[in-house]
């Protein structure tokens, strides 16, 4: 799965006011001892006149994600039968395994910008399907 063309507004950068900063963010902001930093300095959230309207903050959604993997092995009906079993089968799946994206931040399928969202889980299965 994938998409391509869109653009976030990431709305966590500013918002300093709750301490919800991003990493890169905080490490790379502009600092009177680092004035060629990445990005801006940090500000209360209560300043954002300066990043009103501007582009600065976009960010790619870009992504390919590998969303659904099912790995599985039905055993040959010839080694079954001695056992009763007509069918057995077993496998492991997996769920939102890995995401390719330039951002890296945040799920690039949300829509909420502040990263105040609950993330779409990681799930791996195992089973064993058994048919008499």
């Amino acid at each position: 799965q994938g998409a391509a063309g869109g653009e976030l507004r990431v709305g966590t950068d500013e918002s300093g006011a709750i301490g919800n900063f991003l990493v890169d963010f905080y490490k790379n902001r502009w600092r009177v001892d680092a004035p060629s930093s990445e990005h801006p300095r940090i500000a209360d959230r209560s300043d954002q006149y300066y990043s009103s309207g501007n582009t600065y903050w976009l960010r790619s959604t870009d992504y390919v994600r590998l969303k659904n993997l099912e790995l599985g092995y039905t055993f040959p009906n010839r080694w079954m039968e001695q056992a009763g079993i007509s069918n057995l089968r077993i496998y492991v799946s997996g769920f939102n395994l890995l995401t390719w994206d330039e951002t890296g931040v945040f799920d690039p399928e949300s829509i909420n910008q502040t990263g105040q969202y609950y993330p779409q889980a990681r799930l791996l299965n195992t089973g064993i399907a058994v048919t008499f």
